[in-house]
């Protein structure tokens, strides 16, 4: 494979801790690991300490904080400055991961400098439970919000996106553009299991550990996974639900844990850095991973939660349905039946023939999401984009 000079951005990168960050740092590290030279566009977040990866230069845009979300930045629609690095460094292609203000730049300096352009839709932010956060969670601003996704996404030479339920959301609001499902994937290599029975001991040494790991956000249906949680503990009281993350509705969350006398059973870790995460052997410490989210895209934690062959039960919604294969590697439950929830996760941790069977299964369907089998995908497609741009420059 040829060596390619790419340039990403991103209006959400370290130090937020989220999905997009996540799958965003994955992809530029497998393929800076490849040989090709990566420039990353992220805002400025004044962090002391900067991401530093071989093949890697990184640009930091100064911007302002956001109001309308937490720790988020908006950077100026355009800067000359960049596009300057982007023509000096030779760039061949600009990939944007998000839709805010380094998308518009993305798009403007892709157009000026004839780069071909692709766009990554990891965030369902049409969906009412993310409007809930700007009081617009109705169907008049949902329609305007796939409007102005739109708007991006159909300026791209490809549309990519982590999920085929995704896809199927592009298409039916009219995206026009190519739609590639590419997943985020996953690097088992990265974990640390050592200390998992430090762990163990830690949160519950005397029974089974559900986990969750998500924003502390409206998005991520928490009062719902805590209702059903309360019907496992009446089944099993020893189970313990371990819930690692932050975000604005961390209060409700803490009086609703009391309100449903679960302030024994659930465990609030707060924020933890993924890099601490992934080598904490908390994955390996559990026994299932659970979520109640209706509008991921792809959930990266359920990805790493599988890879250490975590059995999960979810709602069959979205992404969440293209990871667990319903009855094979877990349970995808009808939004609403809690009951359900909360019996499937008691069938699996009352029947361990039938988890290990589960779990088994888990790592076997992993593999489909492994990082080098899915940078090779990247590779092919922004190859082809490559050349036939330069194709087109040619003949002009």
């Amino acid at each position: 494979m040829i060596k390619m000079r790419i340039a990403i951005f991103t209006d959400t990168f370290l130090p937020q801790i989220n999905g997009v960050v996540t799958a965003t740092i994955s992809l530029i590290k497998v393929l800076a690991n490849k040989g090709h030279h990566i420039i990353l566009i992220a805002p400025d977040f004044g962090q002391s300490e900067k991401f530093k990866y071989n093949n890697v230069e990184i640009i930091q845009v100064k911007g302002i904080p956001a109001l309308f979300y937490e720790d988020f930045r908006l950077t100026k629609f355009f800067s000359f400055k960049v596009m300057k690095i982007i023509k000096e460094k030779k760039i061949e292609l600009i990939h944007f991961q998000t839709p805010l203000m380094l998308g518009v730049q993305a798009i403007w300096i892709s157009r000026i400098l004839k780069l071909p352009l692709v766009g990554t839709f990891h965030t369902l932010f049409t969906d009412s439970q993310y409007l809930r956060h700007f009081g617009m969670n109705n169907f008049l601003f949902q329609e305007l919000f796939w409007a102005y996704a739109r708007a991006y996404y159909n300026r791209c030479n490809l549309i990519t996106c982590p999920s085929e339920a995704a896809k199927e959301a592009l298409v039916k609001n009219k995206f026009q553009k190519l739609i590639k499902v590419i997943s985020n994937g996953i690097d088992s290599s990265i974990f640390d299991s050592s200390k998992w029975g430090q762990v163990k001991a830690k949160y519950n040494p005397k029974g089974k550990l559900l986990l969750f790991v998500g924003r502390l956000a409206y998005e991520k249906n928490l009062f719902y996974l805590l209702e059903c949680f309360q019907l496992v503990v009446k089944k099993i009281p020893e189970t313990k639900l371990l819930i690692i993350g932050d975000g604005p509705q961390k209060a409700f969350i803490e009086t609703r844990i009391k309100e449903l006398g679960l302030s024994k059973n659930v465990i609030l870790t707060g924020k933890i850095e993924h890099e601490k995460l992934i080598k904490s052997s908390i994955f390996k410490a559990c026994t299932l991973f659970v979520t109640a989210s209706t509008t991921e895209t792809q959930g990266i934690t359920m990805l790493e939660a599988q890879a250490n062959g975590l059995v999960s039960v979810g709602i069959d919604a979205m992404g969440t349905k293209d990871l667990i294969k319903n009855n094979y590697n877990g349970y995808l439950v009808k939004d609403g039946d809690k009951k359900a929830f909360a019996d499937a996760v008691i069938k699996l941790l009352e029947n361990k023939k039938l988890y290990l069977k589960m779990k088994k299964n888990t790592l076997k369907e992993i593999k489909k999401h492994d990082i080098k089998r899915i940078s090779s995908i990247w590779e092919k497609e922004y190859s082809k984009l490559i050349s036939k741009q330069r194709f087109l420059n040619s003949k002009n």
